[in-house]
């Protein structure tokens, strides 16, 4: 039978399993009638079309998805936003530690009419102090015989202790310094001939990991003991952290340049290296390290050129030269990993909790050994303010929005989005906020921040600490003609009424389930600064909750002062004396630099069941 060639085309637009199907069906009807004619579900024919519209239909689904994982808008696999990331330049940054500063005192004696100053003690870098079962750190060495911190800052004070007769008997010295949330941990593997290979990489065994603090490379493979701190920092054996392998050079300290103690400043310079590595964080979130490509030691290449008689074999080597992108590791040696663990929302403690030391080193080299040991049973510590600061990460729609403009900025800030993507690549020792937003006023570039306090709660009174950190970190970023605030951002404290009709069943079982949605609708983890809160979705979701009729009403109310933050809505309100906001097209507005919270859900939400009588 003749077929009409016209119209025997097979239709590639057809993607689900109903157009497949429609176009098979037709075009055995057009090209092979005598081989088929039934096409009831019973029969053997439509069994196949049936099963090759599903395979159709399933590969069509596959190459949907598989183009819809490339493209940054609606890609919706971790994996496939961690790469595109990778692709565009940006190294997305892990979870966060909190950062707080605490108060560590000791008791000295007494020389004459002030402390006696040889027995003023020194607590090394590293030292635990723990509460509410955190870990925290301190970065630098604690020395009560300077009145400076290791910034510059004034950090001591001394109180005289007086016996019965108001005699001196002692001075009670304390000093404010720097902690961070997290632990050491150190990471040891021997490096065989099989690990010298081009960006080898190794995955470190935790899941928390906040930053690398050092990495080595010591010859030998027999080590029982860990290095020390001063092998960790040796420049001989030390690999450094980069953006990306082909950076050249990095800005270090300048340990050989004088220093002046009083400042507390370090002198700085650029280093050009080989000897270096990239982190980043797997879709799991475990850290994986990766180390260079090129050959280091040349002398091999040397003494070949020597037996063949070559030479300018100087001239030869450079050519040989290809540690551009890194060195590759060495045989026979050991790579020493010092990692820090922890962070997270959860290390956000309240004041006054860290009490206790964990692992520290505390020195005293009085004369009187019974006094040393008195100076060190007298160390005791405390945090004046919350540990704020703690982040558990970016999330995917947090790191599809960075991405979208981290590439054009280059490492400048030349936008506003410049710097909010500049702001959550802090490093994270330094702290983070929970949230953040930037806008302009009166000519200059302001950024709010809002963190989160022990409870999970959002907190507008951020340490002075983390601002510094963010202002100074920022600082290399901004364009020359710019000028940054870093202030805190405002909470709207809300409470809501609901009014319903409901079924007759359970009214506690009913009201639990409106007041359960209404809390995760406004869960502050699912809201950004400046953003609306539309009231018809949540009376949608009411609407369909069991046993619910009807919404009658949603009242919404501004809770300020006293328990609740003392910011008050810009929406006016339909009435002055509870505080009820005039719902303005089913939306509550929000500022640029204001978030809404629901603090205390448990009371804040109310709920009124009527009984329907139909």
């Amino acid at each position: 039978m003749a077929t009409d060639t016209t119209t025997n085309v097979i239709r590639y637009g057809s993607r689900t399993f109903g157009e497949i199907r429609a176009d098979l069906i037709a075009l055995i009807r057009q090209t092979y009638p005598e081989v088929l004619s039934d096409f009831t579900d019973s029969s053997v024919g439509a069994m196949l079309i049936d099963l090759n519209a599903g395979v159709g239909n399933n590969l069509a689904v596959n190459t949907d998805r598989a183009f819809q994982e490339t493209q940054l808008e609606y890609a919706q696999q971790k994996s496939s936003i961690l790469n595109i990331a990778k692709n565009m330049g940006f190294n997305i940054p892990a979870r966060r530690p909190s950062v707080t500063v605490v108060d560590i005192s000791v008791t000295v004696p007494v020389l004459g009419d002030r402390p006696d100053p040889s027995y003023y003690p020194k607590l090394a870098a590293g030292a635990q102090i723990i509460g509410a079962g955190k870990v925290f750190e301190t970065q630098d060495e604690v020395d009560w015989s300077s009145p400076v911190s290791n910034l510059g800052d004034p950090n001591r004070s001394i109180l005289p202790n007086l016996d019965s007769n108001g005699i001196i008997i002692s001075y009670t010295i304390t000093k404010r310094e720097v902690v961070v949330n997290g632990s050491t941990n150190i990471y040891k593997r021997t490096i065989t001939s099989s690990d010298i290979v081009p960006f080898f990489s190794i995955t470190l065994p935790d899941p928390d990991v906040l930053e690398i603090d050092s990495v080595i490379l010591m010859e030998g493979t027999n080590y029982s003991v860990n290095p020390t701190n001063s092998e960790f920092n040796d420049p001989d054996n030390k690999y450094y952290e980069v953006d990306y392998l082909a950076q050249q050079r990095i800005f270090i300290e300048n340990t050989n340049a004088s220093q002046t103690t009083t400042t507390g400043l370090k002198a700085g310079m650029w280093l050009d290296i080989t000897r270096k590595f990239i982190k980043e964080f797997t879709t799991n979130g475990y850290c994986k390290l990766t180390f260079g490509s090129g050959d280091s030691d040349v002398n091999a290449f040397r003494e070949g050129f020597l037996k063949e008689g070559v030479s300018n074999q100087y001239f030869l080597l450079n050519f040989l030269n290809n540690t551009a992108l890194g060195e590759k590791l060495k045989a026979g040696y050991t790579l020493f990993v010092k990692y820090r663990t922890g962070g997270g929302i959860n290390s956000n403690v309240g004041a006054g909790v860290l009490t206790k030391f964990g692992a520290y080193t505390l020195t005293v080299i009085g004369s009187r050994q019974d006094w040393n040991q008195q100076v060190q049973r007298s160390l005791a510590v405390t945090n004046p303010i919350p540990a704020i600061g703690g982040n558990d990460g970016l999330s995917i729609e947090q790191i599809r929005q960075l991405i979208k403009y981290n590439f054009s900025s280059q490492y400048r800030d030349v936008t506003l989005t410049d710097y909010l993507t500049q702001l959550f690549k802090m490093p994270g020792r330094f702290g983070s906020p929970f949230r953040a937003n930037v806008f302009k006023e009166v000519n200059k570039v302001v950024i709010s921040i809002l963190s989160l306090d022990e409870s999970g709660k959002l907190t507008n009174t951020s340490n002075s600490l983390l601002k510094e950190n963010i202002a100074e970190y920022l600082s290399q970023f901004r364009m020359i003609n710019d000028y940054v605030e870093i202030r805190d951002g405002k909470i709207f404290n809300l409470a809501f009424d609901i009014d319903v009709y409901v079924e007759n069943i359970s009214d506690n079982q009913i009201a639990n389930n409106i007041i359960n949605l209404v809390r995760e609708y406004l869960d502050v983890n699912d809201y950004q600064m400046n953003q609306d809160i539309f009231l018809g979705r949540l009376q949608r979701q009411i609407l369909e909750a069991n046993g619910v009729i009807n919404v009658i009403s949603i009242k919404v109310y501004n809770k300020v002062g006293g328990q609740y933050s003392n910011n008050v809505i810009s929406q006016a309100f339909a009435n002055t004396a509870t505080g009820e906001i005039q719902i303005i097209n089913n939306t509550i507005h929000s500022t640029q630099d204001s978030m809404f919270e629901i603090k205390y859900p448990e009371k804040d939400i109310r709920v009124f069941l009527r009984k329907s009588t139909g």
